[in-house]
């Protein structure tokens, strides 16, 4: 199918005016994804006794569920995107309330429902769409003195921070509160809010730490050199070398506990080797530059505040899976977006892609009669 520039149609006006770069890079993720779900699920199926390709066949269609959802996003003009976001994110944290109560436990964790067969995290799905939720609450703050949204998004912060650490979900919580954060950073706050809020967080840290199991648990495992899952994950990147074992040939994957989730990154050094690792995190890069670099051109601050929200949590989360992997921070259950199995984070994952293209739309498509280039 041809679409030319002098097309008006609806896929024409989407083509015309949707960043490309980043919906291949995206894409390309995506693609990565399936290849690593394959290399790294295999053994875990075989244990299992379920086929072998069971992990990826599902993330595949994962996938396939993946795209409409960008789309659609994608296609969303600045207030749709509020209306959608405002209501999800009222509906995930009324599903995280449930969750305590009705949610499978699974591994000391209550944060999943069971439908037919399929886990469901609210948390994840949530995510995005805070932040979009936030950047209206802080914008319009800004823009209304009689607004106090700041106190709304405060009190926002801390009802989803408390259901979150009951589930238990420290790592989901980091993510939220620096991701939290960082729109306050931008919206222009008093320096005295954020150096208090820089020094709340290492009480944060005491806190969980005296009081959630797996938290001490892990820190102490950390400290000590004690990791298993770590040690083997070392292990993997130290096998795979530069160039990589190659596909399928991983052997530390097999005693990798979740590492088709929490290690893939690991098992992507290991099958692919170093460069292929470098063009993982290049193509992260490339998305969060380009995203921040929209935000440089816009006096929109509620554009500026949700795009820049969701480029760092994106890259946040994805600096979270690597340092753990690398033993440079304790492990956190963390999964890579678009690259790790996992149903609900990587619906959540292309929700923040398609929200992403949907703010870095050009305001119109080129015009074939006056040669207008968009370089961005």
């Amino acid at each position: 199918m041809n679409i030319t520039r002098s097309d008006r149609s609806n896929l024409a006006l989407w083509w015309w005016t949707i960043d490309r770069y980043l919906l291949t890079s995206f894409f390309i993720l995506m693609m990565f994804g399936i290849f690593l779900v394959m290399a790294s699920s295999q053994h875990l199926a075989e244990n299992l006794n379920i086929s072998s390709h069971h992990f990826t066949i599902r993330h595949i269609l994962y996938g396939a569920l993946s795209i409409p959802i960008i789309i659609f996003f994608s296609i969303l003009n600045e207030r749709q995107t509020k209306m959608i976001c405002i209501l999800g994110i009222t509906i995930t944290t009324l599903l995280l309330f449930v969750v305590l109560f009705d949610g499978e436990k699974i591994k000391g964790a209550q944060r999943w429902f069971f439908i037919g067969g399929l886990s469901f995290q609210p948390s994840e799905i949530g995510k995005p769409l805070y932040v979009v939720f936030n950047a209206w609450l802080l914008s319009l703050w800004v823009q209304k003195t009689q607004f106090s949204g700041w106190m709304w998004s405060i009190a926002s912060i801390i009802l989803i921070s408390s259901l979150l650490l009951l589930q238990p979900d420290l790592g989901m919580t980091i993510i939220m509160l620096f991701t939290w954060g960082f729109q306050l950073f931008i919206t222009g706050i008093p320096l005295i809010i954020i150096i208090c809020l820089i020094m709340a967080f290492p009480i944060f840290m005491i806190f969980s730490y005296q009081h959630f199991d797996h938290v001490k648990i892990r820190i102490d495992n950390f400290l000590e050199g004690k990791t298993y899952q770590i040690s083997k994950s070392l292990q993997s990147f130290e096998s795979g070398g530069f160039w990589g074992k190659g596909p399928g040939e991983g052997f530390y994957k097999k005693s990798l506990p979740d590492a088709h989730s929490d290690f893939v990154f690991a098992v992507a050094a290991e099958e692919y080797g170093a460069l292929i690792c470098s063009v993982i995190i290049i193509i992260y890069a490339l998305i969060i530059i380009r995203s921040f670099y929209y935000t440089m051109y816009n006096n929109n601050l509620f554009y500026v505040l949700a795009l820049g929200g969701l480029a760092f949590q994106l890259g946040f989360q994805s600096l979270i899976h690597m340092a753990s992997n690398t033993d440079l921070i304790p492990t956190k259950g963390m999964t890579l977006p678009f690259l790790s199995y996992g149903g609900s984070s990587l619906l959540a994952s292309a929700i923040t892609a398609g929200i992403i293209l949907s703010l870095t739309k050009k305001s119109k498509p080129l015009d074939p009669l006056r040669k207008e280039i968009y370089d961005i």
